[in-house]
């Protein structure tokens, strides 16, 4: 028996003696403890594994013509500090978005987004421009051969 469940039974006046209640209540205890470090684990090495893939993402991001490299680009210019200290660099995001040469290295890009900051490229695309610019965004984004 655990010794959580000994001190509980003590304080409730029952001897040290296990009944049946006493090992049901162990095994539910067991059962979710080991739940709980199962969930736990699999919680770290998604994590570890995600890290990693980040990690290999911003490596490669220094490779010129590597989709990184235009996910970072993007993500600057979504976070573009101007004189002002807010705003986004639609024009950069254009330049970006016209530089890629198909839709298979625009999938590419969008998936080093995804890994890179945990969210999506077109989302964040969508909150950051407004209606018109979006459209423009999308456009170039569907005229790839």
């Amino acid at each position: 028996m655990l010794p959580l469940l000994k001190a509980v039974n003590m304080a409730r006046g029952q001897d040290g003696n296990e009944d049946q209640n006493s090992e049901f209540t162990d095994k539910v205890l067991n059962g979710l403890l080991a739940g709980a470090i199962g969930l736990g684990s699999f919680l770290l090495i998604r994590k570890v594994v995600r890290n990693m893939k980040q990690r290999k993402q911003q490596k490669n991001a220094l490779n010129p013509g590597d989709p990184a490299s235009d996910a970072i680009q993007l993500k600057m210019a979504f976070e573009n500090d101007n004189y002002f200290g807010w705003g986004t660099n639609e024009e950069l995001v254009f330049n970006v978005l016209e530089s890629i040469p198909d839709s298979s290295f625009m999938r590419k890009v969008q998936k080093a987004y995804r890994n890179l900051y945990n969210t999506e490229l077109v989302a964040d695309m969508q909150s950051e421009l407004d209606t018109k610019e979006f459209a423009k965004a999308l456009a170039i984004i569907n005229s790839k051969p």
